[in-house]
């Protein structure tokens, strides 16, 4: 009798909002690190390579046509594209909706965008520089989309989110893999206190969308991002990525790092592979329903 008390009681508490947003709080520096606008305008100029990779390719179409096979995308919906990076769905999301409002915090990333669309002659984007944390939508948007950005392990910030749209809220994010030999044999030879970055990510908007009524659908990808990268830029990142995580990078053991990166370069280029799978959620609101449901507050 006990034990079933105990496990209603465990059950109980996963399947309260309040649960989830209490992972969700939960204190992380390396969150608070990604939200910057510097670390995106630091990786903003080769940001694109990512598009090279076969897999990211992949991805991105099968997620567009999930989209359109959904209903997010039609000739008469407004699309609102957070954290839009240098454009990369919303360039490809243009020609099938009325029109997209595309929001960044980082200027380099959409100085990057901007050039883009005046390459393409696009003439229904709309590109606005911001902090979404503390931006304010002027109105709803039929579909709303976010991809891969901290801004998803913030609860408060997701229920903003799907506020913002009438029909759509559609999110991209990892889900529990990301490993890069590389960098973890930088750790494991240069840090004693090895640090672990962990979020939940897809899981936990998956998770906290079903406590809220609001079941969404889920989609796995999984494969390789590959970069090619020059050395400084390469060891740029990476200096900002240790950092992040808590690791004291001193002038000392930087010079050890990249002594030991230039016997992995070839020809100046530091290349390398990363495990990842994501996950990309569609949620389809039905009448009535949105993130301040008083049932769960």
């Amino acid at each position: 009798m006990r034990s079933n008390l105990k496990k209603s009681s465990l059950l109980d508490r996963i399947l309260s909002p309040s649960f989830w947003e209490g992972l969700s709080s939960s204190k992380d520096k390396a969150k608070g690190a990604y939200l910057k606008r510097d670390f995106w305008d630091l990786v903003a100029e080769d940001y694109d390579a990512l598009e090279e990779t076969s897999f990211y390719r992949s991805m991105q179409e099968d997620i567009l046509q999930e989209m359109k096979k959904r209903g997010a995308l039609r000739r008469d919906f407004t699309f609102f594209d957070v954290c839009c990076g240098t454009g990369s769905y919303a360039l490809k999301v243009a020609p099938e909706v009325f029109r997209i409002y595309a929001l960044d915090i980082s200027s380099s990333m959409l100085a990057i965008f901007s050039k883009k669309i005046q390459e393409k002659g696009l003439q229904n984007i709309e590109i606005i520089e911001a902090d979404w944390r503390t931006y304010e939508p002027p109105q709803k948007y039929n579909t709303v989309f976010v991809s891969m950005t901290p801004v998803l392990r913030d609860l408060k910030e997701v229920r903003r989110l799907i506020n913002a749209a009438k029909d759509f809220f559609i999110a991209v994010q990892w889900a529990g893999l990301r490993k890069n030999p590389l960098a973890e044999e930088i750790e494991k030879l240069f840090f004693k206190d090895r640090k672990r970055e962990e979020h939940l990510g897809a899981f936990l908007i998956f998770n906290y969308l079903y406590t809220l009524g609001m079941p969404a659908d889920i989609k796995f990808y999984q494969g390789f991002f590959e970069r090619k990268s020059p050395l400084e830029k390469f060891w740029k990142r990476l200096k900002f990525r240790l950092e992040a995580k808590g690791y004291k990078v001193n002038p000392k053991k930087e010079k050890e790092i990249m002594k030991f990166l230039e016997k992995r370069t070839k020809d100046g280029f530091i290349e390398t592979k990363t495990k990842v799978r994501i996950g990309a959620l569609f949620l389809r609101k039905e009448e009535g329903t949105n993130g301040d449901n008083g049932d769960h507050c």
